[in-house]
C-alpha cells in the first residue's frame, strides 16, 4: 500500500473542514485536486472513505475508523518534523530543572509555557527541594539550571542572577489568639516559631529567626500544617496564606518593629560551562 501523507492530509481536512472546496481553501490546493487525493486513497485502502451526495459528503463507517488513524500519522509527522530542526539547528533534547519547594506561582509558570512553546520536542525533568539540595543539584550536575531563594551567595562554579520576588507573610496558628492584635517584638519571641532549615544550615538564620524557641522544617507544606495544629507561627510565602486562611485555621500576625519582611528575592543559577544547553539561557532570559 502506497497511501502518501498528502493523501491523508486531504482526507483529514476534508473531514475537519466538511467538504472538499473548505478544504482545498484551508491546503491552498484546488478542491479537484483534494478530491483527486481522496479518491487515491480510496483506490489505496480499497473502499470508499466517503458517500458522495449532490451537495455534501457522508463519512463512511470505515472512514470514521480511519480517522483517528490518519490524523495520528500526521500528528507523529509534525512531531518528527519539529524534533528534526531542533536537531539541525543544534538545540538540547533534554533538560532538568531544580526547583525550591518553596516556589510556585505565575512567574515560575509563565517560565515553563514560554520553554514549552519554544522547545516542544524538549524533554524537561523537574526535582524540587530545599535551596540546598537545588544548589547542589546544579553543582553536581544533577540539573542544569535552578531556581531557589536568593539568601546566600553562589559558589563561583555557577552563574547566578536575581529573577523575581515574592512577598512573604506573618502567619500563627488560631489557637495562640491572636487575630487582630499587634505584638511587640517580646510578645513574638516568647512564642514558638517555624523555619525554614536551610537558613540554619547556611548560618544564617538570624535575621530570620526572631523567636527564642524554633523548631526547623525543610518544606513550607509541612510548616503550615504545624502552624495549623501548633500553638506557633511562621514567616511563609505569600502565595501558600489564602486559601488556609480561608479554611479558619490560621491567622495573620503583627508586631511592631523596624524589621521590613516585605518580600524574598528568587535567584536562578546555572554551571559555568559552554555545554549548558540553550534553553537554560532561555529561562534566564524569560526571567528579565
Amino acid at each position: 500500500m502506497a497511501t502518501s501523507i498528502e493523501q491523508l492530509t486531504a482526507f483529514v481536512e476534508t473531514i475537519d473542514k466538511g467538504g472538499f472546496k473548505p478544504a482545498s481553501r484551508s491546503l491552498g490546493k484546488h478542491a479537484v485536486t483534494i478530491s483527486g487525493l481522496v479518491a487515491n486513497l480510496e483506490s489505496e485502502v480499497g473502499f470508499e472513505l466517503f458517500i458522495r451526495k449532490p451537495r455534501s459528503l457522508e463519512l463512511t463507517e470505515e472512514g470514521k475508523e480511519l480517522y483517528d488513524h490518519a490524523r495520528s500519522v500526521l500528528r507523529e509527522l509534525d512531531h518528527f518534523d519539529a524534533k528534526a530542526n531542533s536537531l539541525l539547528e543544534g538545540e538540547p533534547s533534554k533538560i532538568t530543572i531544580a526547583i525550591d519547594t518553596a516556589l510556585s506561582g505565575a512567574e515560575l509558570s509563565q517560565v515553563y509555557k514560554q520553554l514549552f512553546l519554544r522547545f516542544p520536542t524538549l524533554e524537561v525533568k523537574i526535582l524540587s527541594g530545599d535551596p540546598l539540595l537545588v544548589r547542589s543539584w546544579v553543582l553536581t550536575g544533577q540539573a542544569d539550571i535552578g531556581f531557589s531563594t536568593g539568601t546566600f551567595s553562589m559558589p563561583h562554579e555557577l552563574s547566578s542572577a536575581r529573577a523575581y520576588s515574592f512577598q512573604i507573610a506573618n502567619i500563627s496558628s488560631l489557637d495562640l489568639e491572636l487575630a487582630g492584635k499587634q505584638l511587640n517584638m517580646h510578645q513574638v519571641r516568647r512564642l514558638r516559631q517555624v523555619s525554614v532549615s536551610f537558613l540554619k544550615d547556611l548560618g544564617l538564620s538570624e535575621g530570620h529567626n526572631i523567636s527564642n524557641r524554633v523548631t526547623y522544617c525543610n518544606n513550607i507544606n509541612e510548616m503550615l500544617e504545624l502552624v495549623k495544629h501548633c500553638s506557633c507561627w511562621a514567616i511563609v510565602p505569600c502565595i501558600y496564606v489564602p486559601k488556609h486562611l480561608r479554611m479558619a485555621r490560621l491567622t495573620s500576625l503583627s508586631w511592631r518593629s523596624k524589621i521590613p519582611l516585605t518580600g524574598i528575592p528568587i535567584s536562578f543559577g546555572a554551571l559555568k560551562h559552554p555545554s549548558i544547553p540553550r534553553c537554560s539561557f532561555l529561562l534566564m532570559k524569560c526571567l528579565n
